[in-house]
């Protein structure tokens, strides 16, 4: 079984969790069930004893009537009347009566341990099942954590994926397996211990002789199911593998017609095709003969113990016919527990990488942290400045080289490039979503790396073309939950951006509830929403990403009218999708291969610079959605 240290493991896999105070009540059930099992067991076993005895010829009754047993009982009924049989049996028999007197009784312990048993266990399930869920949405608050820190530096969305795999998928299969794990042994261990001390206070050599066999028994078949599902499995590849050749020869039809292989081609198929079928016969032949050797252990395992026990009662008569039963019952449990038992190790495998693969990701570093000191960032007065910076990601080296770039206060630009991974890398390093491997981000000659990341991206707000929409009211999607922003500070900033109208025809105004639980938008109404969101808090630098969905003509010249409200007083960088966005800015500047290659108003890059020239017809030219479609 791997093994592993982590907090999550020892929280979620480890056997002391069961002695911290939320799932002592789940260990008190798993105990009281297995006493309760014994319980019942003893009852059986004292019920057989009692029908042994009743089948047994009773001296004493035999003496005063001349009658034996349970035979001469059923005698007299065949030849007495119902109503006088009653009579005769009070008279004649009271030892028979007695005995379905106690058997009445040991027929009700049983009836009322097992259901009672199958309530304690369910509980003691029900409280692990709520500790692996608590501990597992304490994983997904700590991945959630984790995405704030990381994720704004994700620039490919790649890792983001990951992430909603994590918090998904792998945290519940991880809480399905931990819960598996943990009834198995609250379900398991209390019923192997109480069994064992059940077995072996009653006969301890006997229960020993009984008990032994069972557990090797136990032992081999998980031996021999682990050698006949490793052959299994080998041979199943090689089936598959065998099947995929011949499967490949039916695509070589061209190239065996045109250089006349049919021959060679036949004989290589049928060679393949025997092969295949050789290999499958064994895969069968292996399949029935580890079923029947499994069947033979497990028969093996119930004679060798049903021997032992008929022995003690028949020829040595050292053990009752109670003792047997419990004895037996208990080596019954006993596999069952242990068989319970070795499947938590299976639980353990499944899930020992889902808990690393989430431990790796919470314990990374994330790459954008505040320094010690920092300082508060005024709001940008003179100039941004990128000096000699450089970025490379995994998957896309060199994605920025030695740029240099300088912007005046006020100026609208437009960020473009080829590799649009560029332009919003540059872009994303403003608010510090991401750092440069190397060079400098400044403001007004400060770096915005010895500044806090609150004062910065207060300063500095990044506006995304694919936002998303909060599921929570309007008015909280564009305040965020700030105290110190009022109704009236979001209804004019919604003003500003044409998104007032809009809001105001839903049903409750700025109260309606939007998102994926409420209101639908569309992807105009969304982006606005989020103008407004960055508008509210008057940043001195906006960074616009415009959205890549196609916009109807109203809400393209509602936002035309957007821009040129929210560009008044402040520098406005654009990652434009809208030839008519490019335009309007007074400066273009074109990234490619990581340098900036082209810098000027749209008029001049047109007709001098190839590159950018490039760029405007792959995005704009009127055949490009005709290549989309095919």
């Amino acid at each position: 079984m791997a093994e592993s240290n982590s907090p999550i493991t020892q929280k979620l896999f480890s056997l002391s969790m069961f002695f911290r105070a939320r799932l002592l009540p789940a260990l008190a059930f798993g105990i009281l069930s297995a006493t309760l099992l014994v319980v019942a067991i003893g009852a059986a076993g004292l019920g057989a004893e009692i029908l042994a005895s009743s089948a047994a010829t009773n001296p004493a009754d035999a003496a005063k009537t001349g009658s034996t047993g349970l035979g001469t009982f059923l005698k007299r009924l065949e030849t007495t009347p119902f109503s006088a049989a009653a009579v005769r049996v009070r008279a004649d028999f009271p030892w028979l009566l007695d005995g379905l007197r106690s058997f009445y009784l040991v027929t009700l312990i049983i009836a009322f341990c097992l259901p009672l048993r199958w309530l304690l266990s369910s509980g003691a399930m029900s409280f692990v099942q709520h500790h692996c869920a608590t501990e597992v949405q304490k994983l997904r608050q700590a991945i959630h954590r984790k995405a704030i820190r990381l994720e704004p530096a994700d620039l490919t969305a790649e890792h983001s994926r990951s992430t909603d795999r994590l918090f998904g998928e792998t945290a519940t299969e991880l809480e399905a397996c931990a819960s598996d794990w943990g009834q198995r042994w609250i379900s398991g261990l209390p019923d192997l211990v109480m069994c064992l001390t059940l077995a072996l206070v009653v006969d301890w050599r006997i229960g020993l002789q009984v008990i032994i066999p069972v557990i090797l028994c136990w032992f081999v078949l998980g031996l021999e199911f682990r050698r006949t599902e490793s052959s299994s499995r080998l041979l199943l590849e090689q089936v598959d593998r065998g099947l995929r050749r011949l499967a490949e020869s039916l695509r070589k039809a061209r190239i065996v017609c045109g250089f006349s292989m049919e021959q060679t081609e036949q004989h290589e198929f049928e060679k393949n095709l025997n092969q295949y079928q050789q290999r499958k016969r064994l895969l069968e032949h292996q399949t029935r003969s580890g079923w029947w050797a499994r069947r033979f252990l497990l028969l093996f395992c119930v004679v060798v113990p049903g021997m032992l026990l008929a022995r003690q009662i028949l020829v040595h008569g050292r053990l009752s016919v109670a003792a047997a039963v419990i004895i037996g019952l208990c080596a019954l449990f006993v596999y069952r527990s242990l068989t319970t038992l070795r499947s938590t190790g299976q639980s353990y495998v499944e899930a020992i990488e889902k808990v690393e693969e989430i431990g790796a990701y919470i314990s990374r570093v994330p790459l954008v942290s505040q320094v010690a000191g920092a300082r508060f960032l005024e709001p940008m007065t003179r100039s941004l400045q990128f000096d000699q910076v450089n970025l490379s990601m995994p998957q896309q080296p060199a994605l920025l080289r030695n740029l240099d770039l300088r912007i005046s206060a006020g100026e609208r630009i437009a960020l473009l490039s080829l590799n649009p991974v560029s332009a919003y890398a540059l872009a994303s390093m403003i608010p510090r979503f991401a750092d440069p491997d190397s060079g400098q981000v400044l403001i007004d000659g400060q770096d915005i790396r010895q500044t806090t990341l609150e004062s910065l991206r207060a300063e500095a707000i990044f506006v995304g073309g694919n936002d998303s929409v909060f599921n929570a009211t309007v008015l909280e999607n564009i305040s965020c939950g700030q105290a110190d922003i009022t109704r009236q500070q979001v209804q004019d900033a919604c003003k500003l951006v044409h998104a007032d109208n809009f809001i105001r025809q839903l049903p409750k105004g700025y109260e309606a509830v939007v998102g994926e639980h409420g209101l639908p938008l569309d992807v105009g109404q969304a982006f606005r929403l989020s103008l407004a969101r960055a508008a509210v808090r008057q940043p001195a630098i906006l960074m616009i990403e415009e959205p890549d969905a196609v916009l109807d003509q109203e809400t393209k010249a509602m936002l035309d009218d957007a821009y040129q409200r929210l560009c008044q007083g402040r520098t406005v960088i654009f990652l434009p999708t809208r030839l008519s966005t490019v335009k309007r800015c007074s400066r273009i500047v074109f990234i490619h291969e990581g340098r900036v290659v082209a810098d000027g108003p749209h008029e001049s890059l047109v007709r001098s610079n190839d590159l950018y020239r490039h760029w405007e017809y792959i995005h704009f030219n009127e055949f490009r959605t005709d290549a989309v479609a095919e």
